[in-house]
């Protein structure tokens, strides 16, 4: 062998290039090669995918939203909650029916099997939004339509009413226990948020029964009617003083003591106190 100190740096190259190999083949042998992705089967069984087209502005609840979906020939009933269900059904004809607050919208809809039929509605409803100093029962009436006259809406002791309608107009009864009531006509808008806020009109009544000109702290009661619109009884303190509010309007104040009654007349107007004393001697 020639020993040929020109020869040292071909040596290194050929003795690296064997160790790089060496290298790769353990690597190799250690790290698997990735294998190609397969393609993953998404076929569904579902035939039948529903959504619904809703204005941002409405801030729709998922809850809020109901599907109803029912065979034509009555074999198949189901009801989904949500804005887009996907689900499988038996073929055939089907009425499908979009509830939201009290609206509601129905559409036909043939599914084959195999087949994935898709139905979007458009839902042609309004927010109505009204806020109220005190809480309230509400009642709304529509104006138009084929509801016209019907009341399409109610609740009871809340300050708020916040409800999704079919665009129109629409009347709002806000009352209160004690007789006091606000009526007012609102529009709803398709896609809007129609807001508003009532004040329900009210005064302040003071009574007070009275016994050798002071306070007449005996049992007794009282009997307060609202005389518009018929005889109405609003209210039956059992002691000599009560504090009301009540709408503004025509009265009668009755006080009752040892079987010996004594009334007095009296009218209440917006934003007013009215102090009613009776002598009862």
């Amino acid at each position: 062998m020639v020993n040929n100190k020109n020869n040292m740096p071909l040596l290194a190259a050929v003795l690296l290039l064997a160790a790089f190999s060496i290298g790769s083949a353990k690597l190799s042998a250690t790290t698997p090669t990735p294998l190609p992705v397969a393609a993953v089967n998404t076929a569904s069984t579902d035939n039948l995918a529903l959504s619904v087209i809703l204005a941002s502005d409405l801030s729709v609840a998922v809850r809020d939203i109901t599907w109803r979906i029912r065979a034509a020939d009555g074999s198949y009933e189901q009801r989904y909650i949500g804005p887009s269900p996907s689900l499988s059904v038996p073929s055939g004809q089907y009425e499908i029916t979009l509830l939201i607050g009290t609206y509601s919208a129905t559409q036909t809809v043939k599914v084959l099997e195999g087949k994935l039929s898709r139905l979007a509605v458009t839902a042609n409803i309004g927010r109505l939004r009204i806020n109220s100093s005190h809480p309230a029962d509400w009642k709304i009436t529509a104006q138009q339509g084929a509801d016209a006259g019907k009341v399409v809406s109610s609740s009871k002791g809340s300050k708020i009413l916040n409800t999704l309608l079919p665009p129109g107009e629409y009347d709002v009864l806000a009352s209160r226990g004690d007789g006091i009531q606000h009526s007012q006509r609102l529009h709803v808008t398709s896609g809007k948020l129609s807001a508003a806020t009532i004040q329900m009109p009210s005064g302040k009544v003071t009574l007070v029964a009275t016994l050798a000109n002071g306070p007449a702290l005996r049992p007794m009661s009282w009997a307060v009617y609202r005389l518009d619109d018929g005889k109405q009884t609003i209210a039956t303190p059992r002691r000599h003083s009560a504090n009301l509010e009540v709408a503004p309007g025509h009265y009668e104040a009755v006080a009752t003591l040892d079987g010996q009654e004594r009334r007095r007349a009296f009218t209440v107007l917006t934003g007013t106190s009215n102090r009613i004393v009776i002598a009862m001697d």
